[in-house]
């Protein structure tokens, strides 16, 4: 694995084939950053899906262990993202490398995921050069099992509400799909994550996003 200082060089892309909401700005503030040890380990979705989460910081400190001679700019990104995991998402033979925040909505643990990393084999440079690094959200759902079920907000469901007037937040539609990109800044992101989860709104959580982490080592 390349070295972490350089998470802010790479393409974004997401593998997750639903249709996820996207933003220019982080979905948490840095106050509310939680790290929860539950999510560290090794776990699968399917036979063909893993997903490894590890901390950002026991990453970075084995990455450069003996390298005293830190830039400025890589102790910034250690500050920034001390409290993260890494996350391996391998899904048919293909894999990628994402950053994910945790953070706390009252008593609900999110992800902020960014990715970092991708294998590009195929994909024109011109047309990486047009993808962004953008962020999407996630909400943690521990389950008595012992499985993780994320569950990542829906752009038809954010769609609806503002065309529907019940949400006012800052958006653009982009690109030949129209695809919805939220420009809104963290604090109106977080401050809707709050309102969210407080609703009664039906189907909230589309199954088409989310995606239920098992331990690798569980039995059938």
């Amino acid at each position: 694995m390349k070295k972490l200082k350089h998470i802010l060089s790479f393409t974004l892309i997401f593998l997750l084939n639903s249709c996820i909401v996207k933003s220019l700005r982080p979905f948490y503030l840095a106050e509310h950053i939680r790290f929860n040890d539950q999510l560290i380990g090794n776990w699968t979705t399917g036979e063909n899906s893993t997903w490894e989460i590890t901390s950002f910081k026991e990453t970075w400190e084995k990455d450069n262990e003996g390298n005293s001679k830190l830039m400025e700019d890589d102790m910034e990104a250690y500050e920034s993202y001390k409290n993260a995991y890494v996350v391996k998402y391998m899904s048919s033979e293909k894999e990628a490398f994402f950053l994910a925040m945790p953070f706390m909505v009252d008593k609900h643990l999110f992800l902020d995921f960014t990715p970092f990393e991708y294998e590009d084999s195929g994909i024109n440079r011109l047309v990486a050069q047009h993808l962004l690094k953008t962020h999407s959200v996630t909400y943690v759902d521990f389950q008595n099992d012992g499985t993780i079920k994320l569950k990542w907000l829906d752009e038809s469901v954010v769609t609806n509400l503002i065309s529907e007037k019940k949400l006012r937040l800052k958006h653009e539609k982009t690109g030949i799909d129209e695809d919805l990109v939220l420009t809104a800044s963290s604090e109106e992101l977080y401050s809707f994550l709050k309102k969210f989860m407080k609703s009664d709104i039906e189907n909230k959580w589309d199954k088409d996003v989310i995606k239920t982490l098992k331990p690798s080592n569980a039995k059938p």
